[in-house]
């Protein structure tokens, strides 16, 4: 009995332990069944995401192609540009160059002509200079009051040929400012002198400049005396009135023409060494007016009356140089024949 019942207890456990494994084991394939049913759905999506996976993939193999495909024409893009580019800078550089050398030659050429005529140009000046010092040299020999070693501080010009009269800008009447009086009387004298009544003329001008001394008009007035007494012939009186009008009015622009008809009038009384000095006057005053180059062909002439030959030859010839579209030129070729310079 008492071994039947350890044999009943013993299979009773091992039962119990079957049923124990069993609930186990059933236990583990519930778990493992609800483990499937919970990762199915996720085994879908993963079937589906390597589906697109590999659609991703695919297109990116696609574009990796294109990217080459693209990467190869662009480098035969660019070498095609570069070399395109090598060959047009080549070009341009020739270009340039062939023209560079061409603006070098004609710079070349134009120096040289440049050069040419500063040597021209320096050389004339030299000889002017030369020229009117050895002039105003002669006529000071020719002077006793004048003094050799005061030439250099000439009242005419400098060792550069420039002018040394001091100038002001030309002024210009307003009638506004004009008294009537003062008007009317200055035109009634101009208008005698315009109708070559020089007396008439003569007189208005004087009484002019007694009424008003310091009018506007009164350095015009003074210069149409002197004009006056010149068309009247007078020249003794016409030189004196010149004389006074350059001291008083040394700078105006009619110092020019003042100096140029005292001259004239010198010359008719044939006082050649001050005609000289008048000329020369009217010359150095401006050289661009339209009396220098005549001031400069009587300052020839009147070299040559006081027995300066040559001197008076290169003076004339000299009006030629400079002002080669003068009038007076043909008139300086005759005298010069006349003269018969070298």
């Amino acid at each position: 009995k008492t071994a039947q019942q350890k044999f009943v207890g013993r299979k009773t456990e091992e039962l119990s332990q079957l049923l124990t494994h069993f609930r186990r084991a059933n236990k583990m394939h519930r778990f493992t069944l609800t483990i499937i049913l919970c990762l199915f759905p996720l085994m879908t999506q993963a079937e589906t995401l390597n589906q697109t996976l590999s659609e991703i993939g695919q297109r990116l193999k696609s574009l990796v192609v294109d990217v080459q495909r693209l990467s190869s024409e662009a480098e035969r893009l660019s070498s095609e540009a570069k070399k395109a580019n090598e060959e047009k800078s080549e070009a341009i550089t020739q270009s340039s160059l062939d023209r560079m050398q061409s603006i070098e030659i004609e710079l070349q050429s134009m120096t040289a002509k440049v050069e040419k005529l500063e040597f021209q140009l320096n050389k004339l000046t030299t000889d002017s200079n030369k020229q009117f010092d050895d002039i105003e040299f002669r006529l000071c020999e020719l002077e006793e009051d004048c003094d050799i070693n005061q030439l250099d501080s000439s009242a005419y010009i400098d060792k550069n040929l420039n002018i040394l009269i001091p100038k002001s800008e030309i002024i210009v009447e307003s009638k506004n400012e004009l008294a009537v009086a003062e008007e009317t009387d200055y035109h009634a004298a101009e208008e005698a002198f315009q109708n070559k009544n020089f007396e008439e003329a003569l007189a208005k001008f004087n009484l002019f400049v007694e009424a008003y001394p310091e009018g506007d008009l009164s350095r015009q007035a003074s210069f149409f005396i002197s004009k006056s007494l010149f068309a009247l012939e007078r020249w003794d009186d016409s030189i004196n009135s010149y004389a006074k009008f350059i001291n008083s009015y040394s700078e105006s622009e009619l110092v020019g023409e003042a100096y140029f008809d005292q001259g004239q009038a010198l010359s008719k009384l044939e006082k050649w060494t001050d005609a000289a000095r008048s000329y020369l006057g009217a010359f150095s005053d401006d050289r661009e007016s339209k009396i220098a180059p005549n001031a400069l062909y009587y300052l020839g002439i009147s070299l040559d009356k006081i027995g300066q030959r040559q001197e008076a030859c290169q003076t004339v010839n000299e009006v030629m140089i400079r002002y080669p579209d003068a009038p007076i030129v043909s008139i300086a070729l005759n005298q010069m024949q006349l003269m018969e310079c070298r």
